[in-house]
């Protein structure tokens, strides 16, 4: 009991610390885990990325006898939240108060109970005698996630984590076992037209107008079917349109944006095309119309072999401390995955929390699920090493 009311501690000190993504202080809570890593002795190191913003790894090393290397096994999670929103807390958000056997607070849920819960799992194995077992485990938390996977594709792209066989991403899933999840196309669609007074609208190009027609246009594109049952269908939705800066003054510019949730497989760069065709088709009928279209994002889905020896050893650790959570399962939403896929090789996605609290209002997880949490990915790394 004494080491779960420490890690239900510890957990409170990182809700309290604010990681809004861009505005927050990433870099704080990652020195705080590295605090704690460096009192036991852990080899730990942090990435600054920026003021505010870090990556942190972490390496336990066995030394038991092989014949060959040990696999090595990855925990990540990301230090991030997303804003606290404008409607009224029942709680405050950064107060990480425990009400009912539910600690409330921004990032609660999504995601530093799957992280913390990641770390004392992490930290538990080293008090395992090293020459019992053989590889690496890598305790990996990342900055940036809510705004396009940035600290994961840093990760990768600087080489700060080696090549894996494994990963566990603690995003919310209520504790159950999820191998897929879509990926994501973001685009930027801009008009251009030609500025003039309101009161003599045909002197100019109304960027608005074309825009509006593109937007048109843009329902008849077609995704085309889902890949796998675990995941429906790809879908698109505008989520931003901006345009004008003047009641009296015809717009020549105008904005907006395009969410792609694409599935495993799809082909993601045939999707910005059919999109530039779009553009393509209007501005040939209509030479006055002028469209960019630029990628912001562009990260592939997921969807890992369900004969995998980490989704093998995950169902059967499942299967015993909480049956039904072992059935395999999708997300609609794309994960930090997205960008550790090409750099190693098979992916779970399981953590405490349930999804849809992720971005509420009134954030909060069941404590008993994130010391749950802890037991399993203790057990998930015990008998990955002993089966390996």
């Amino acid at each position: 009991m004494p080491a779960r009311l420490g890690a239900l501690d510890f957990l409170q000190q990182a809700v309290r610390c604010n990681t809004i993504s861009s505005t927050g202080n990433e870099i704080v809570l990652a020195r705080m885990i590295k605090a704690r890593l460096d009192d036991l002795g852990i080899d730990c190191e942090i990435f600054r990325e920026n003021e505010h913003q870090a990556n942190l790894v972490a390496t336990l090393r066995g030394q038991g006898p092989a014949k060959k290397p040990g696999p090595r096994l990855v925990l990540s999670g990301h230090l991030d939240t997303v804003p606290i929103g404008d409607a009224t807390w029942t709680h405050d958000p950064f107060s990480a108060a425990i009400d009912d056997g539910r600690i409330y607070g921004r990032g609660t849920a999504d995601m530093k109970g799957g992280l913390f819960a990641l770390l004392f799992a992490f930290m538990k194995h080293k008090d395992l005698a090293p020459d019992l077992w053989n590889g690496e485990l890598i305790f990996a938390a990342t900055f940036g996630e809510e705004v396009g996977a940035l600290g994961a594709s840093a990760m990768v792209n600087k080489t700060q984590i080696p090549r894996f066989d494994a990963m566990i991403v603690a995003e919310p899933t209520d504790n159950r076992l999820v191998i897929a999840h879509k990926g994501v196309t973001w685009l930027r669609v801009t008009s251009f037209g030609k500025t003039a007074h309101g009161s003599m609208p045909g002197c100019g190009t109304n960027a608005v107008d074309k825009l509006h027609l593109f937007y048109e246009r843009l329902q008849s594109l077609d995704l085309g079917p889902t890949t796998t049952p675990l995941l429906s269908e790809p879908t698109f939705a505008v989520t931003t349109f901006n345009g004008g800066g003047a009641p009296n003054v015809i717009p020549d510019h105008c904005q907006m944006t395009i969410d792609i949730r694409t599935v495993p497989g799809q082909d993601q760069q045939g999707v910005v095309a059919q999109v530039e065709a779009i553009a393509a088709a209007l501005v040939k009928e209509d030479p006055e119309a002028r469209f960019q279209v630029e990628c912001t994002l562009n990260l592939p889905g997921l969807l890992t072999d369900e004969e995998a020896p980490i989704v093998r050893i995950s169902q059967q650790v499942l299967a015993k401390i909480s049956p039904g959570a072992e059935v395999v399962r999708g997300a609609q939403y794309f994960t930090d995955a997205s960008a550790f896929g090409a750099h190693g090789d098979d992916i779970i996605i399981l953590g405490p929390g349930a999804p849809e609290q992720a971005h509420q209002t009134d954030e909060h997880l069941v404590v008993d699920d994130f010391f749950n949490a802890i037991d399993i990915y203790g057990e998930i790394i015990a008998q990955y090493f002993s089966q390996n």
